[in-house]
Formats: C-alpha cells, sequence, structure tokens
C-alpha cells in the first residue's frame, strides 16, 4: 500500500510490510488459537536522497478489524511501538516484532491492519503516514 509523503518518490519514499505468526504454532500462520501467543512483524524501508536528513520518529499501531458481528480490536503492545528514525544512505530497513499475548483476540474472523505515522522530533504528527492490510486471520478457540 502507498505511504504518503510530502516528497516526490525520488526524494523519499517508504515500503511498508506486515505478517503473522502464532508463537511456538506450527503452520498455517493464518488460522491462530485464541489460548496461543502470536505475534505481528512489520517490516518497512525509507529510500531517496533525504533518507539521511529526516529526523523524527515513526509510530507503528496494529488493528484487527472484525469480519460479521463483533467489534474491532485496537491491539495495544505495552511498548507503544514509538521508532527513531535511523537517517542514513538509502535504503534504511526498519523491523517490529510486535507481540500479542494469548485470549487477547475473541474467536472469529479479522483483517489485520497495521497503521505507520510520522512524529516530528517535537513529538507533534506530521506529514507523513502509510498503512499496509495484512492477511485475513482466522481464531478459534480449540
Amino acid at each position: 500500500m502507498p505511504f504518503e509523503t510530502p516528497f516526490p518518490a525520488p526524494l523519499y519514499d517508504v515500503t511498508i510490510s506486515a505478517s503473522a505468526h502464532e508463537h511456538a504454532g506450527a503452520p498455517p500462520s493464518t488460522i491462530i488459537r485464541t489460548d496461543q501467543s502470536w505475534a505481528v512483524n512489520v517490516s518497512w524501508q525509507t529510500t531517496g536522497l533525504t533518507t539521511g536528513m529526516i529526523a523524527g520518529n515513526w509510530h507503528l499501531h496494529c488493528y484487527l478489524e472484525r469480519i460479521g458481528p463483533g467489534a474491532d480490536l485496537d491491539l495495544v503492545d505495552p511498548a507503544d511501538h514509538i521508532i527513531p528514525l535511523t537517517p542514513g544512505t538509502s535504503p534504511v530497513n526498519y523491523f517490529v516484532h510486535f507481540d500479542v499475548p494469548a485470549g487477547a483476540v475473541a474467536a472469529g474472523l479479522y483483517q489485520l491492519v497495521v497503521s505507520m505515522t510520522y512524529l516530528e522530533p517535537t513529538g507533534a504528527p506530521g506529514p507523513m503516514a502509510g498503512f499496509v492490510e495484512g492477511p485475513m486471520l482466522q481464531f478459534y478457540t480449540p
């Protein structure tokens, strides 16, 4: 999914991807027991001539949108995932392992959505943001 920045792509661009997996689980990774801890792995890369000049932080957040009846979930992680930008020579790679404890998600079908926003060095929201829709995840009670 595109990531929006105030710069044209040759100057600064961001790509992002997300996947889910059970801790100590066996394939398939999109069918998860409700009593099993699991995680979202998020990778992103910044490219372009200005990667060495942009400071601030990324704010990463994960959501589960319920397919069918039931509530959507805002997956809150104690780390809150504020990640400092690492200015450097293009490309710059980032990775976050977002843990979700067992019992945090009720049985049902969900769409994983990861959002990432930019925070300026002052902590104020800045003009960059994007999201990625991850896999559909089926949670079941064993």
